[in-house]
Order: structure tokens, then sequence, then C-alpha cells
């Protein structure tokens, strides 16, 4: 299941998509389109909903105090969240205890993965390797019992992103995108050196240039 699915599956858990709102939820630095900058430094400019996934739209600027010109309708800024990029798994778990129609402790982690990338690109991960840390499910995630599995985005434990549906990307110890651009040379490379290459093409419904055409595994 795709988020595009999710959205349509689970229409009483919507706010999840909304970016915005998560940051906002968390008690992030940030503010839609028009909202002044409140302090010179590095922000994060994202669209509010992006359901076709890769980080589409997504950069990272530094704004200056005051400005709210910067950022067009539609988009958000953030606070630049330092810290390790996190994609973990979890499963609704069925011993649980009822506590004022609440479940306790609902989730439990079932597999993640540390991320690599540019410091400035947010779409483009140069790899993916699993992880022994999973960090733990903050409460206000508690609301999702009656989803089965999600998958959380954080930078250290700072939540960033909330998935309604399990990660889409394959499930091995080590996990390197291959994008359109570098497709020839680092396959010949990292097939001679034990990986196995897995099509899965992606370029978010044509919004980001450099398409993701697979992963090479181990």
């Amino acid at each position: 299941m795709d988020d595009s699915k999710s959205y349509l599956k689970y229409t009483h858990h919507r706010k999840w998509f909304n970016k915005l709102w998560i940051a906002e939820t968390f008690g992030y630095k940030c503010g839609p389109a028009d909202i002044d900058i409140p302090e010179t430094g590095m922000y994060v400019i994202r669209p509010i909903y992006n359901l076709a996934g890769m980080g589409a739209g997504a950069t990272v600027k530094t704004l200056s105090a005051g400005d709210d010109r910067s950022v067009p309708p539609g988009y958000f800024w953030c606070e630049y969240l330092t810290g390790k990029h996190y994609s973990a798994n979890y499963v609704r778990q069925y011993d649980r205890d009822q506590i004022m129609g609440k479940w306790k402790q609902p989730w439990k982690g079932s597999t993640c993965w540390e991320g690599t990338n540019m410091p400035i690109n947010l779409t483009k991960f140069v790899e993916w390797n699993r992880s022994d840390y999973i960090p733990q499910v903050p409460d206000e995630l508690n609301e999702l019992s009656d989803v089965k599995e999600i998958n959380v985005e954080f930078k250290g434990d700072q939540v960033i992103e909330v998935h309604l549906r399990p990660s889409p990307d394959p499930d091995y110890d080590h996990i390197i995108p291959v994008w359109a651009s570098d497709f020839g040379k680092k396959r010949e490379h990292m097939e001679m050196h034990g990986y196995d290459f897995i099509e899965d093409y992606d370029d978010a419904n044509g919004y980001i240039d450099d398409a993701r055409i697979g992963f090479l595994v181990k």
C-alpha cells in the first residue's frame, strides 16, 4: 500500500499526512507560506502534503529573520533538525491493555534502517543500513492503533513523517538506491562486490528529475 491508497483508506487519520501539522504537533519551529521566519538559520522547505513521496519538492535553505516571501503557497518551513535519519516499521500489538479507550504501548518495532543522504538534498539517499536501534514511538501516535502497521521517519528521536503503511523499500541489511544518472557504473561495480540489483522505478509521479530506478542490496 502506498500513501495515496492509505490516504483513501484511513479517512479519519488524514491529519497525519499533513507534514505541517506533524511539525506543529511535535513543537518544531515551523509555519506555512507568508508567516515570517523567526530567526536567521537553516530551514527545510517542503510541501504540506506530498503523497508521491521521495522527498519531492523538499529543499534546504538559509532564510533570514522576517522573510515571508521565500516559501511558496502550499509549502511550509521548518527548522532544520539534526541527528541520524531513521526509517522504522512498527506493528500493532495484539496483547494490549485497554485504558480509557486507548491502548497502552500499542506499537512494537519490527525493522529499522539508518539512512545517509546529502545534507541539502532530501531526495537522494546514498544508502540505508539496517539498525539495531529502533526509536520509541511517542504517545501521540497511539491514536493510530486501528492501523495494522506504520512507518515513522525520525531525525534522531524527533518524528518528521508518519506513514500508515510499512516502508516500501526492500528488506535487506544494506540498501543502496540507484539513480538514473549513475545506473551503469554503480551497478557494475557493486554487483562485482556481491550486491544484487532490484528494479524499482520511482520518480514521484514526475516530480523529481533524477528517477530512482532500483536498489543494490546485500
